[in-house]
């Protein structure tokens, strides 16, 4: 009895255990689906907040978007600028952040870019709309000189995506590429973002514990980095990141590649599965590749060794020295297969539960496989609403009278003031310097669609040789400033004013005010030449927003033009910034408004 007693002790403890573990299990499953559930209400929350903020409850497909793109005015329909689902074009023309979006003097949504670019990107939208599956339309075009700020533009608006959210991966070949070198270790799958450095990186620090919050724990993660100096390289690791033991770590699927910088693009596999070595782990390092550190991030740089130690060697020379170079951006993606059975084999197979009977431990399986899918479908959407607010904030608000109309010699230009002030010790940025500039439309006629009816009658008392009893009768019609530019022969008769004179002259103020409103300030330089300058500055800017991770080029002239923009960048820009610009010189001047 006594044998008996212990067995029965021995099996109550078994089964209370095995009732804790599972307990544990299932507890654990349900607290990420919580918290799931908790990140996506949250995020609703915060898209429908914002919406209610700034955006229109009104907006519908039909309405008709009046834009001012540089100085050019483009109109389309909110339903043509919106079809292309997830992208920021369609974001920024929803109508949910209508009201954060700057605006011309007319009221038009300001658009600092490329006249000529983002109507070659309407015509194609345009024409999307008349088009079959069978006979798309072919892509935005525009002559050689502009190719490259056509692209910054289609890049900007979300329009021509490699398919993966990279700031590095831009060419869709090696993202293929990417997807055959995973494919050919069995372990391809989608790349969903977890850490972009230049996003995630806390500011002046010398670790990596932002690194490791977002990737540790994370199977199946391939890392990206582009240098300063152009190379382009990272590696795979199918086992997990830590950084609460530190050590190497087997990864039999590991590999690193060099896509740029090289001949030309490789993998290089692990010179042996078995190599408990494949991946260091270590609090005070990034992502570290192999026993002889053949590819590490330590602070702000990059340190390739591919000399065949660990992983096959890369036979360019500058990578096989260890030296480092300083990191550009870092991006870690976890690859998630489409598959669903696909995920719960490789998480049956990297974590088997030998507690667990064998029917109960695949459903848990199939429930973690489901929950790895949902996290990284939230993480996305979490990355794309951020993403989204930072386009808005950086690219599309301001205040009205931030927006300059220029006469360029009788061409029509429009920008940013801040544009215009790049180059801080430049003739243009101190014509436009806040001590000097004076708004424009300043006099007494800057804010006419803002008027009140109130404004309206002051306006007209003012107004010499009028008999009759104008501004009385405007206020008593409660004709706004909007209402009176638009006001006709005819809206004039229908309030009551008959006398012809009355008419005319009422008619001829009118034609003034809005002239006043609408000033533009004078360049008298070529319009090829002051575009070129515009166009460069305004890809300054959004390099300094975050919104261009190239580098702009400097700008292209035709041959013909090359002797008058050689002339006018040296009369607005003296000294340094006139050698940059025109490629003497590879040293940014220290008074631009961009940090290098």
């Amino acid at each position: 009895m006594e044998e008996l007693s212990s067995t029965n002790s021995l099996l109550q403890t078994a089964l209370d255990n095995h009732e804790k573990h599972l307990s544990d299990q299932l507890a654990d499953l349900d607290s990420r689906e919580t918290s799931l559930t908790e990140r996506i209400n949250k995020l609703n929350k915060t898209k429908d907040d914002t919406a209610n903020d700034n955006g229109n409850v009104d907006a519908s497909p039909d309405d008709l978007i009046e834009i001012n793109a540089g100085g050019k005015q483009i109109v389309a329909k909110r339903s043509t600028l919106t079809q292309l689902k997830d992208t920021m074009l369609e974001a920024l023309f929803s109508g949910r952040w209508e009201k954060r979006l700057q605006r011309d003097k007319n009221g038009r949504i300001f658009l600092d870019v490329n006249s000529t670019c983002f109507q070659a990107i309407v015509d194609y939208l345009n024409e999307m709309t008349i088009s079959s599956e069978d006979n798309p339309p072919d892509c935005p075009s525009v002559d050689d000189e502009n190719k490259h700020i056509l692209q910054t533009q289609m890049e900007l608006f979300g329009l021509c995506g490699s398919g993966v959210d990279s700031k590095i991966v831009k060419d869709r070949d090696h993202v293929t590429l990417l997807h055959e070198w995973l494919g050919e270790e069995d372990q391809d799958g989608e790349l969903h973002l977890l850490y972009r450095y230049t996003r995630d990186r806390k500011k002046d620090s010398a670790f990596h514990g932002d690194f490791h919050s977002k990737c540790n724990d994370k199977e199946c993660t391939i890392v990206i980095i582009e240098t300063t100096c152009g190379t382009t390289l990272g590696g795979y690791t199918n086992s997990p990141w830590t950084s609460d033991q530190d050590g190497y770590s087997k990864a039999d699927k590991a590999f690193l590649f060099v896509l740029e910088g090289s001949t030309t693009p490789r993998k290089l596999k692990l010179m042996n599965k078995q190599d408990s070595q494949a991946i260091y782990n270590e609090a005070t390092y990034g992502p570290a590749f192999g026993g002889a550190h053949d590819l590490y991030v330590q602070g702000k740089y990059v340190f390739p060794q591919l000399c065949g130690h660990t992983y096959e060697s890369c036979p360019t020379q500058k990578l096989l020295e260890g030296e480092g170079y300083k990191i550009k951006e870092m991006e870690v993606f976890q690859i998630v297969s489409k598959s669903k059975e696909e995920v719960k084999k490789r998480i049956s197979l990297q974590k088997p539960d030998a507690m667990l009977s064998k029917a109960v431990s695949d459903a848990i399986d199939a429930k973690r496989a489901c929950l790895l899918q949902a996290e990284m479908e939230v993480l996305h959407l979490e990355d794309s609403w951020e993403d989204e607010r930072a386009f808005i904030n950086n690219f599309v608000t301001g205040e009205t009278k931030d927006v300059i109309s220029l006469n360029v010699s009788g061409t029509i230009m429009s920008t940013k003031r801040c544009v215009l002030r790049v180059a801080e010790d430049s003739v243009l940025a101190q014509q436009f310097d806040d001590t000097k500039w004076t708004e424009q439309g300043s006099k007494g006629a800057k804010n006419v669609k803002e008027w009140t009816p109130d404004e309206v009658k002051e306006w007209a008392d003012k107004i010499d040789d009028v008999k009759e009893d104008v501004g009385s009768m405007l206020k008593e019609n409660d004709v706004t400033g909007v209402e009176l530019l638009a006001l006709s022969l005819d809206g004039l008769k229908m309030m009551g004013i008959e006398k012809i004179g009355t008419l005319c002259l009422i008619q001829k103020e009118i034609k003034e005010l809005e002239q006043d409103s609408n000033e533009l300030t004078l360049i008298e330089h070529s319009p090829y030449c002051f575009g070129k300058i515009l166009d460069y500055f305004r890809l300054i800017e959004l390099h300094s927003q975050g919104l261009m991770s190239e580098e702009p080029a400097l700008p292209k002239v035709q041959e013909t033009q090359k002797r008058r923009f050689d002339k006018v960048v040296q009369y607005y820009f003296p000294g340094e910034s006139s050698k940059y610009i025109l490629g003497e010189s590879k040293i940014r001047p220290r008074r631009w408004s961009e940090t290098s």
